[in-house]
Parts: C-alpha cells; structure tokens; sequence
C-alpha cells in the first residue's frame, strides 16, 4: 500500500472522530468474535474478526470507540486506530487491549474503512456490553453456620490446604448443611453469584443450594430456605445465581442421603460475588398532607437522599413544583440541588402567595440527568385553617363547613349526609366541600381521606378547666375548705377565622358566697384559647351544709355558651392524730405528761371545747385538763399537753372528748393502760458469815470448781445477776427504803427509760456499784414490774417494762461489718449455708465460719443440721 492510500486513510479516520457519516456495508464483514472478560479493574481484550470479501488485496482502517453509558464520555484507550491490508477473501483477526475501570453499561462503536481503487466504503457496527464489579469471597470466612448431622454421619468443613468448603465423612444416612453469607446487595444492581465447584452424587443422594434474606443464627432451625438449585449428574460446575437487589442474602448447601456411598463428595471451590453498584439513585420522600393554621406560611420540605455512587453536581438534578389552588395554578417553583454520594438534603418551599384558608397541592417533578436515568412524579396536599380534624371512620362533627380531600376511583358513587360538592385536584384525589352538616358522616365507600379542616368563619366553643371540650351533663364542683380565695376556671377557645370580643355575666346566689368577682369582656385571636379565671370568696363561717350553682354566660354574634360549678363546702371534721404519754408505768406519788394533738381536715370550725380526762380499769372516768379553741382552721393543728399525778393505785387510760355548740364531735381513747405502781419497804434480813474449814483433797477439788464456776462467773453479766438475784439476801444488808424514794432506783430507772437495751456492765459502770448491790436493786425493779430484762448471749439487757424496742437492740452490739452483713443475709435468706454467704461476701469459708460462730454462742443465729447440709436460721428477736 502506498504512502497516498496510507494517508488518505489517516485523513479520513481523523475526520471520521469529528463526524461519522454512515455506508451501507459492502464487500467487507466485521464481527466481535471475543471479548476476554466481564469485569472491571484488570486489562481486558477484544477479538474482532474482518473478512476481506474484494477479489483483490484491500487496504483497511479499523476505529473503535467504547463509550460510558454511566459517564456519558468515551473511554481512553491506547490505540483506537489499526490500519492494515487484507489479501483477496482471508480472514483478518485484529486485537484491542482495553481496561474497564467502572461498572456499568458500554457501548462498543466500530467503523472499518476499507479503500479499493481510491473508492471509500465504511462499514459501521455497535455492540452493548454490561461490565461487573467482582470480588471473590473468603471461603472460610463467609461461613456463618452449620446444620449438624444428627448421628454425626457427615459434616462440612474448610479444608485450608485447598481453601476449599468439602462435605466429608459420608457414612450411612446423613443431612447435614452449611450456611454462608451474608451477601450484601444494598445499593447494587444486576447481583449474581459465580460458584466453581465439583461434586459426585449417588442415586439415593440429594444435593442442593437454597437460600433466605431473614437468618437469625440464634433461630438457626426455625429459618425458611427457600430452593435455588438442586444438583444432578448433569448439573454444570460453574453456576451462576442472580441475586436480589437490596438485601443482605445467605446461601445454605444442604446435603442428604438415605444410604451414603463413599466415592459422593461435594467441594466448593470459589464463591465470586459479581455486581453493579447503582450510580444514580436518588430516594425522594415528602409527607402527603401538610397543615397550617392562618398565622402560618405554608411551606413543605423534600427530603433527597443520593444513594447512587456519583455525586450529582449542580445541574444534574432538576426539581420543578407547580402549586394550585382548587381553581387555578399559582405558580411554579424550580431549584437544582448539589447532593453528594451518601449526602441526604431536605429542601424546604415556601409558599408566600397562599394567604386564603382552604385546599391546595403540588405537583412535583424530579429529573436525574435526562428522564432516561430517573424521573419521577409525587404530590403533596396543603390545608389552611384554624382546625384540623382529626380522621376516624365516623365523624360527628359540631362545624357547619368541612373540607375533605379525598382519594377515590369512584368519585360518583359517593353517597355522604349534608349537602357536599365534589371538585377534582390531582389524579385520583379530589376535594368534597361538605355543609349543612346534621347527621354523622360515615365514610364506608371504597375512599381513603387524606384531610378534614373547619371552614366555619365565625366559631367558638367552651368549657371548664376540668371537663375539656366534651359536653357534660353533670358541672364540675368548687368545695370549700378554707376562708381564702378560690378560682372557677373557663376555657374559651375561638375557632373561627378572626379576632372575637365575648361578653361574660355571672349568676350566684349572694347569700352564699362572700364576693363574685371576674371580667365582663374577653378577647380571643383566632385559633387560640383563653382561660377566663373567676375569683370566689367563700364567707368567713360556712352556711348550711348543701350545693348552689355558678353560672357563666358567653356570647357573641348571637352565638352563647352556658358553662358552671357547683358550689359547696366542706364538712368541718375534727381528728384526734395523737395521744401520747411520756411513761407506760409510774409509782405512787409521780407524775404523767401526756400530749394530745388534733387537727381540722374540713373548712374552719366554730369554737371547740376540748376536755381531757382519764378513765380507770372500773370505768370511772375523770376530767384532768379543759380548753376552749375559739377557731380551728383548714389543715391547722393544736397540741394540748396535761400533767397528772394519780392519787390511788389504779391502771388508767388518758381520753378526749371535743364539743362543738354543746354537741359532742369527735372522742378517743389511748389503747394501752398506765400502770400505778406502789411504792414498797424491803425488809432487813442478816448477813450470813462462813468458816474456811482445813482443806482436804476433796475440798481441793471443790475449791478448784467453785474457782471454775468463778472464772465463768466474772465472764457472764446473766450469771452475775442470777447469783445476786438469789443469794444476796444470804450476804447483804438492805436498807430499809422505798420503792420509789431510793435515789440507786431512781437513777436505775431513768438510765433505762432513757437508753433502753443497757446491759449490766453499763449500769454497773454508769452507776460506780458492786455486782451484788447492782443485781439487788434491778431484782426489786424488775419483780415489781417497772423494768423487765432480756437475755443476748452472755449479755442480760433491761428495758422499761411494756417496751417494744427490745427485739431490735441484740443488732445494735454487733460493731463488726462482716457479721453485720452475715446476720442480714441470713435474715433475708432463712436456711442458707455458710458457703453460700462465704460467696456472696467473696471471703473464705474459715473467716465465715469463725463470725457465724460468734453470732450462734451470743444466740443472734441458730443453726439446724439436715442430713449433711448445715442450715442458718435468725432467733427470733434478731
């Protein structure tokens, strides 16, 4: 070929990248006859065949062009333009070299020239490919789960040799399955699986691939799988599975046999995962209604999410929005927003022009690029009023104009009570403008609503504070509980379109209230609420006992509501909250302080009389302290405190009997007795001496167990007391005194009344006595039922008689933490083991062991044995 046919080629092909006009093929055949592979990232090959069909040899030039459907550009190749010569009817094979960098749709555009004798012949073809992004899976880690064998007669592993998933150990009969995934296609399209496996598969054997978008492995036997494949000996070792778009998919190869034969096997060698990523894809949402009231601008907000992998730069997304009334179009709304990948915008209209009440939508328009990519339609409703009602099945509606929009196919058909018109808005919505409203409104045809506003101008409903907007048969009441101010509150709730001035007067009956006093006219802007507050004096000394109406009238433009309150008072009601005294027991000749406390809970009293006076185990009663309360408030209490000394020795219980103009209103009367004791002389008795006789063995043994019975003695404060209670008459000369004159007694008694649960160190202490002296005073105490004793341990504990508090006081001597939290938990856990407690405290056994010991010798614990299982059980004062 010579060098003017060369470059006639050249020119031509440079002109044919500006401008491709098209001739008809002759005498020349182009084909793709390969192309290498499918997917992106790796250098690829297309294989082109040309078939010289001239009777001589023919020069040719071969352009190729791939163009990005997703890019709209062509790609960049090394060489797109291959010259060469074809003898008379062969076969030429030209090869393209070409790297795919992202997924998508291709178009491949080849033009041949061919040049015999100087005339130019263009032969032109096209050809669209779908290129994948393709990655292949990690075996061992795609494995989620396995479904074991029952007899654990086969079972799937992952072989790391041959990085290979294989069913091995086929013995007898087996079903047995793994699970792999998940396979994420959020965001892809065009999904597919590439598996390379091998397999052998006997008659009775079963081989199968299935698959779910819901596994749980916590459920793993619960899951549904739903079958993909079912293998046979014909089935190919490459399989390709398509998978659903925007799920997250697992797989499970399932295999069973009634009668395993031992050349079955099942590899899978290679999972690839092959799939486009979604470019463009914009998700559009906006609510269907919006509603606004009359102080408000109407406006809407699109929310635009880019889920495609481009960003989309200004220009390449369009949002057009025409905006109606029910009778005309208002006007256009346009706006190109810049959204990246993964970026979500809400894009907000204002809508200015709207300044009506009543019923509008949008129609809005998005277009991705061109509306080949993505276009799409939505609507929006808008309504403007003062009141939006709420939607049920059934309306029973107080206004007289209501406007509905509607979605329907049957508008015709619409049977509704009232008068109604029905206009058409957009599609298959409309507009039912309803009025003269008596009945309810049941919507029981084929209609979805999709708004309800008022159109009533002038409205306005009310009601009281406590009753919300039903209407009530029965007023709410005001009781009376003190002589202070009280309010009687109104809500006025304008529902119309514009501001309204109310006018208010009140009907009472004077003689029951002090003063009635509230506004005679009210101002309410539309849409709004307003609480009318009426202030009620009560009268300084409550009325007969009965109820007597408020009433409150509001009107305007000839429109009126009656709203009102019962008004009483409360009962005056006297209580009695507490009569207390400062002993359960005295001796003759001292005295009792005892408090009384009572208390109003109804309006304010008259005056009271309150008698105080005690009452003896023979019934004779006795007033002991008098007094007058001119007045007792709401809530206000009076404590009455009185001193008495009785004169005999009679048990007596304290009573309180409150008058009122003469009548007796309220009375009580202590529940326990106090007790009168009587002063006693002790007789003298002599003091008995021993001899120390020669000592003998025997008297030495005997010396030495005394000597015992000492040592315990000096250990044990219940032995002390006991040994003086009974023989120190034998040894101890008593004075003679009385009960109550004795000053060792009294300081004894106020020591105990004042710190209940001492012991017999403390007092002996506190005191400065000697055991025996100690031990004969408390004996004289305790036998004439002032005091009373109880035994903790080696401990013996004294309270004043009738106390209730000595249960508690065995916890009180415990100082130590551990046994403190011992004895807790063996309160809280009758009969639970040391070890137990030994975890629960998380200390050893040993250090458990040792405190419960301690606590089972000072009998705060007791232990009961069964069979070998040691048991903790509380005494029943800790």
């Amino acid at each position: 070929m010579g060098a003017r046919t060369t470059l006639l080629f050249l020119l031509v092909a440079s002109f044919l990248g500006i401008a491709l006009a098209l001739i008809p093929a002759t005498n020349a055949e182009i084909q793709i006859s390969e192309i290498e592979h499918v997917n992106t990232g790796t250098l690829n090959s297309l294989n082109i065949t040309i078939t010289n069909d001239f009777d001589e040899e023919t020069p040719y030039s071969l352009v190729i062009n791939i163009f990005s459907e997703d890019l709209q550009e062509n790609i960049n190749l090394e060489s797109s333009n291959l010259i060469f010569t074809i003898d008379p009817l062969e076969t030429y094979n030209a090869n393209f070299p070409f790297t795919i960098q992202l997924s998508g749709n291709y178009i491949f555009n080849l033009t041949l020239l061919s040049n015999n004798n100087d005339s130019i012949t263009t032969t032109y073809i096209e050809q669209e490919y779908l290129f994948y992004h393709s990655s292949q899976m990690n075996l061992e880690e795609v494995i989620t789960d396995y479904y074991l064998d029952d007899e654990d007669n086969a079972n799937w592993r992952y072989n790391s040799d041959t990085q290979s998933i294989e069913l091995i150990n086929l013995v007898n009969q087996y079903e047995t399955g793994v699970v792999t995934g998940p396979y994420n296609t959020i965001g892809n399209k065009n999904n597919k699986l590439i598996i390379e496996h091998e397999y052998i598969t006997s008659l009775t054997a079963e081989y199968s691939i299935s698959y779910t978008t819901d596994f749980n492995q916590s459920q793993l036997y619960s899951t549904v799988w739903t079958e993909l494949y079912t293998l046979n000996n014909e089935s190919n070792e490459h399989l390709e599975i398509e998978l659903e778009t925007g799920k997250n998919i697992y797989l499970c190869f399932l295999a069973t046999d009634t009668d395993a034969d031992s050349e079955d096997f099942w590899n899978i060698k290679s999972i690839f995962y092959q799939h486009i990523p979604i470019k463009h894809s914009l998700e559009v949402n906006i609510q269907e209604h919006y509603f606004f009231n009359l102080e408000q601008t109407p406006e809407i907000n699109l929310n635009l999410a880019n889920n495609g992998l481009f960003d989309q730069q200004l220009g390449n997304v369009t949002i057009s929005i025409d905006l109606f009334s029910t009778e005309e179009k208002i006007g256009t709304y346009i706006t190109t927003p810049n959204i990246e990948s993964d970026e979500i915008q809400n894009i907000n209209f204002r809508f200015t022009e709207i300044n009506a009440p009543g019923n509008y939508y949008c129609d809005i328009y998005i277009t991705l690029i061109n509306d080949k990519i993505q276009y799409e339609e939505l609507n929006t409703f808008l309504s403007i009023s003062m009141h939006n009602i709420e939607i049920t099945e059934t309306i029973a509606t107080t206004y007289g104009k209501i406007n509905v929009i509607a979605q329907t196919e049957n508008p015709e058909f619409l049977e509704l009570n009232g008068d109604y018109l029905i206009k058409p808005l957009t599609k298959n919505y409309f507009l039912l403008e309803i009025s003269n409203i008596n009945e309810e409104i049941l919507w029981n045809q084929e209609i979805r609503i999709i708004s309800i506003i008022s159109m009533d101008e002038i409205k306005f409903s009310t009601n009281t504070e406590n009753s919300g907007n039903l209407d009530v048969l029965v007023w709410p009441s005001i009781s009376f509980d003190s002589a202070k101010l009280h309010y009687a509150k109104v809500v006025i709730n304008n529902e119309g379109f514009y501001t309204e001035n109310y006018a208010i007067s009140y009907s009472y009956t004077p003689t029951f209230v002090e003063e009635i006093n509230g506004p005679n006219e009210i101002t309410v802007n539309p849409g709004e609420s307003l609480t009318l507050e009426v202030e009620i004096m009560p009268l300084s000394k409550m009325p007969l006992l009965g109820g007597n109406p408020l009433i409150i009238e509001i009107s305007n433009n000839g429109m009126e509501r009656t709203e009102g309150y019962i008004l009483s008072y409360t009962e005056t009601k006297i209580n009695i909250v507490s009569q207390e005294c400062n002993r359960h027991s005295i001796l003759t000749g001292q005295s009792i302080s005892c408090t009384t406390i009572i208390s109003n809970t109804g309006y304010i009293s008259n005056a009271l009389e309150v008698n105080i006076g005690v009452e003896t185990e023979n019934g004779i009663e006795k007033i002991i302290d008098q007094i007058t309360i001119e007045e007792l408030d709401n809530q206000e209490s009076w404590n009455i405190r009185t001193t008495y000394k009785p004169e005999h020795i009679e048990n007596f219980k304290i009573f309180t009997n409150i008058e009122s103009e003469g009548k007796s209103i309220t009375y009580g009367k202590m529940d326990s007795n106090i007790n009168v004791i009587k002063s006693v002389q002790e007789t003298e008795e002599p003091v008995r001496t021993f001899a120390i006789p020669n000592m003998s063995l025997r008297n030495i043994f005997i010396a030495l167990s005394i000597a015992s019975i000492g040592f315990q003695f000096q250990r044990s404060e219940n032995m002390k007391y006991l040994t003086f209670k009974f023989f120190i008459p034998l040894y101890s000369r008593l004075q003679k005194d009385t009960l109550a004159d004795d000053p060792t007694r009294q300081n004894l008694l106020r020591i105990i009344y004042a710190e209940p649960g001492a012991n017999f160190t403390q007092l002996k202490e506190k005191l400065g006595l000697h055991n025996g002296t100690l031990a004969h005073h408390l004996h004289i105490l305790e036998n004439h039922q002032t005091i009373t004793s109880h035994t903790s341990g080696r401990q013996r504990l004294f309270f004043p008689f009738g106390s209730e508090n000595r249960i508690n006081i065995s916890n009180s001597l415990i100082t130590n933490r551990t046994q403190k939290k011992i004895i807790n938990i063996v309160k809280d856990n009758p009969g639970i083991t040391q070890s137990m407690i030994s975890q629960q405290l998380k200390v050893s056994r040993q250090k458990v062991n040792y405190h419960v010991n301690s606590l089972v010798s000072n009998s705060i614990l007791k232990i009961e044995k069964q069979g070998r299982i040691t048991r903790l059980y509380p005494m029943h004062f800790t």
